[in-house]
Order: structure tokens, then sequence, then C-alpha cells
């Protein structure tokens, strides 16, 4: 227990240190996009890598596919359903950040840290089906409703083929199949910077926060947050009363506490929604998910 709580302290401090230095002006808050993408595009796709050295093609992970994509689903379809009787952007706003989770730069360094090495290919089964989501199916299904582009599953296809981390996941994936393993000194290296996701995702997380509410937007974000937690926290329950491997329901637990990717506001702006909300909804759900994170870790290893 106390190794558990050490380390989620270390995370915690990870996270303070760059609100603290956001606020000291070190960082400033659109330096996180660069945080962002040395994340996506380098140390996870590497800590990816570092992972599979050891790990062996399981079926049973294939679940994990289904679990996200009925996950989106249902968060998606339940804000549409409680902002029915808004305007376009008002349902857009609420379907966009009632579903998807943040899994690579929040969930990933999380499990890093506290979970077996087999929890990252878990991780990343379960963002194969919620990757679609994150990448513009969601937008798509709401756009023609809000008056935006319509939809187009190229427009997709085209975000999952530019994923590095949805492609590394893939093309390891196929190798594991294939039984075709990679020369050890990449397993080395990978490691090595791998090792760098989650400091610098925790980091980042800290650059990002952002509080200021208005008093005009509290009942949205309210309504928000509050469905999208206790959709969240109930399909937990249901999952983790299933006859699952005990792996697969850790990871399903952790991935539908994740917070709004930040890749919602992109569409929340083309859909016309109100920016101080879509906003601080992000950064919002970034506190709850971190406040609900930690204790679940500590209960998932008792």
């Amino acid at each position: 227990m106390e190794a558990i709580i050490s380390k989620a302290a270390g995370l915690a401090l990870m996270i303070l240190a760059g609100y603290g230095l956001k606020r000291l002006g070190v960082f400033r808050q659109e330096d996180a996009k660069v945080l962002s993408r040395i994340v996506i595009n380098l140390t996870l796709p590497a800590a990816l890598i570092g992972s599979f050295k050891t790990f062996r093609f399981d079926a049973g992970f294939l679940v994990l596919i289904l679990i996200a994509a009925a996950g989106n689903l249902a968060m998606f379809f339940a804000g549409l359903w409680l902002s029915r009787k808004r305007d376009a952007p008002t349902q857009a706003l609420y379907a966009l950040n009632a579903s998807s989770y943040n899994i690579g730069c929040f969930v990933l360094p999380f499990a890093q840290s506290f979970l077996p090495a087999e929890a990252l290919i878990g991780l990343s089964m379960f963002d194969a089906g919620n990757c679609p989501f994150n990448s513009g199916l969601s937008y798509t299904l709401v756009a023609a409703r809000a008056g935006g582009e319509q939809a187009r599953p190229g427009f997709v296809l085209g975000r999952l083929a530019r994923s590095v981390p949805f492609m590394t996941y893939l093309i390891l994936m196929l190798l594991s199949v294939l039984n075709i393993r990679l020369p050890e000194f990449v397993y080395q290296t990978a490691a090595t910077v791998g090792g760098a996701n989650t400091f610098l995702a925790m980091l980042m997380i800290g650059v990002l926060f952002d509080l200021q509410v208005e008093r005009e937007d509290r009942k949205q974000l309210t309504e928000i947050l509050v469905l999208r937690y206790a959709g969240s926290l109930a399909m937990c329950v249901l999952i983790w009363l299933l006859p699952l491997p005990l792996l697969i329901r850790q990871v399903s637990v952790l991935a539908m506490l994740a917070p709004i990717p930040s890749v919602s506001m992109v569409f929340c702006e083309k859909c016309g929604c109100k920016p101080s909300l879509y906003g601080v909804a992000n950064s919002l759900s970034l506190a709850v998910s971190l406040c609900l994170t930690f204790p679940m870790l500590i209960l998932l290893q008792l």
C-alpha cells in the first residue's frame, strides 16, 4: 500500500509541477500542444514498442474494442438525449463531451506506473475501439445536425491512418500475430524513450489546468460532467461484475474514467459550440478524472 500511495503522490507532484511552472510563467497554455505532440508522436509509440517485448497475442483482448465502442455509443446518444430540446450546437456540445476517452495522454501513463506491461497492450486495444470516435466519427454523426460537414467515412479513416500511436499499435499487433520479433536494441531504445512518457504526460496535464468558469455556463457544464461521470461509473460497475479476466476489467475501468480528449474541442469549434463552455469542460473533466483515477488505482491494487 505504501508503494502504491508513493507512486500516486509522485504522479500528483508531476502534475503540480506543470501547473506551478505555468503560474510562474515558465510555461504557457499553448506549450501543452508541443508536449502533446511529443507524447503522441514519440514517447507513447516508444512505450508501446517497449511493452511488446514480452507480449504474446491473446484474442481475449479483442473484447476491449467492443467495450470501448459500446461505451462511446452509449454516452454519445445519452448526450444527444439529454440536450434533445436545445439547439444543434448545444446538442453537439453535449454529445461530443459526454463520449470519447483520452487514453494516450492520460490513462496510459497511469497504467505504465501501476499495472503490468500487458496493460499497455490492453489499453491500446481499448483505444482501437475508441480511436474512431476520437478521430472524427462522433463529429461526423453530429456535423449535419449542427450545420457543419456531411459525414464522410474517408475522413475518419484518414485520421486513423495519420495517428502514430494507432498505426504503431497496428503494426506491432501484426508482427505479434506473425510471431516476428524486433531486434533487441529496438526494444532497449524504445524503453528508454518511452520511460519519459509518464513524466511528459503528467507535466502536460498540469500545464493544461484552467478552471475559470463563467457564471452562465455553470448549469450546462454541471449537466455534461454529471452525465459523463455518472455514466462512466455505472459502466465501470457493470464491467467489473462481468466474468472477464482481471486485467481486462482493470484496463476497462481505468479507461472509462478518462477525461474528455482535447481533440473534442476542435470538433466543438467546428460545430459552432460556445468556446468558454467546451474549453472549461475539458479542464474540469481533467480535474474530475484525476480525483477518480488516483483512488481507483489504489482500489485496483488491493
